[in-house]
């Protein structure tokens, strides 16, 4: 009896550490993080983004499966995990191609209403250029995404032409200001060189426009 109490408690641990870590890996990949991985990064997305969520989803369902079966039967550890394993891979399989397939459908869709208020916010910091693509407004740009285990939503800011440390930070300023007052969903503002617009005239006298190449230089998560 008090083996079986031992081994009861010795995988209830394991399960819920494991639950434990799967929550807490994706916390921490997941852009919206303390330890801001991806402040001043040259890239929008990071390569974990494709590896840490079915990880992270692994571990969590391998801790719930553990515990439970920890607090119903007397089975070793050992023996749990290895049946944990067995249902947490097809489930972690199915739980991924569903966030794919959610983030394909919604990635770029402004589904919240809130970047209209981001791209003003942006636009009152008075310091972006004028857009070669949509002349006489801002050179600005927002859409959505999901993100993480839980499909998190995030809105994407793009800025262009900004390159001054001192105007971005007045960029930033105003959208924090606006994710503070309307809040927002978390943004993550990224600034380009330029917008890379390129206008060539047809032969029959018509312009054709066409975007070339982006060159990314800063990237800032906010909230």
């Amino acid at each position: 009896m008090t083996e079986d109490r031992h081994s009861n408690g010795k995988s209830l641990l394991v399960g819920l550490l494991l639950f434990a870590g799967g929550l807490g890996l994706n916390y921490l990949l997941e852009r919206h993080n303390v330890f801001k991985l991806w402040e001043n990064s040259p890239y929008p997305i990071s390569w974990a983004d494709a590896f840490y969520p079915p990880l992270c989803v692994f571990l969590a369902l391998t801790g719930i499966i553990t515990s439970v079966g920890g607090a119903i039967s007397h089975a070793t550890t050992r023996r749990l995990l290895r049946r944990a394993f067995t249902i947490a891979v097809p489930l972690t399989i199915l739980h991924t191609l569903f966030t794919f397939g959610v983030q394909f459908v919604s990635t770029g869709a402004d589904r919240s209403g809130e970047c209209p208020g981001l791209d003003q916010a942006a636009a009152n910091s008075n310091v972006i250029p004028e857009s070669k693509i949509t002349p006489g407004r801002p050179a600005v740009g927002c859409g959505g995404e999901r993100r993480g285990i839980f499909l998190s939503y995030y809105n994407n800011l793009g800025v262009f032409g900004v390159t001054d440390a001192a105007a971005q930070q007045r960029v930033l300023d105003e959208v924090a200001e606006q994710l503070r007052q309307a809040h927002t969903h978390p943004v993550q503002v990224m600034f380009y060189e330029s917008e890379n617009w390129s206008v060539r005239k047809l032969e029959n006298g018509r312009t054709f426009g066409s975007r070339g190449p982006r060159k990314l230089i800063r990237v800032v998560n906010i909230g």
